[in-house]
């Protein structure tokens, strides 16, 4: 990530990317928008730089999902372990 490092301004990320810069300043207009990046005015110049709070709020609710399907896919897999060694001994008692 272009902001990994700190603060820069848009001309450098412009030439860190290699992108228009009406294309860099969109895309950080939309990073703006959604809370993950922060501009300061400098001058002439807006410098930008990452803010990773938002994504605490996605990583609390991926944590949240993770431990759901864990719990459902380990209580799957016993039921499939269960009706696998019902299915077993049906047969061997067939024989």
């Amino acid at each position: 990530m272009a902001l990994a490092g700190g603060e820069k301004p848009v001309a450098e990320l412009v030439d860190t990317l290699g992108l228009a810069q009406s294309t860099v300043s969109e895309h950080l207009g939309v990073l703006r928008a959604a809370g993950l990046v922060r501009s300061t005015k400098r001058g002439r110049e807006q410098r930008y730089t990452f803010e990773p709070a938002p994504l605490e709020d996605v990583t609390e609710w991926m944590a949240t999902l993770e431990a759901f399907w864990g719990e459902r896919f380990h209580r799957l897999g016993s039921l499939l372990d269960a009706m696998h060694t019902a299915d077993t001994t049906d047969r061997e008692s067939e024989t």
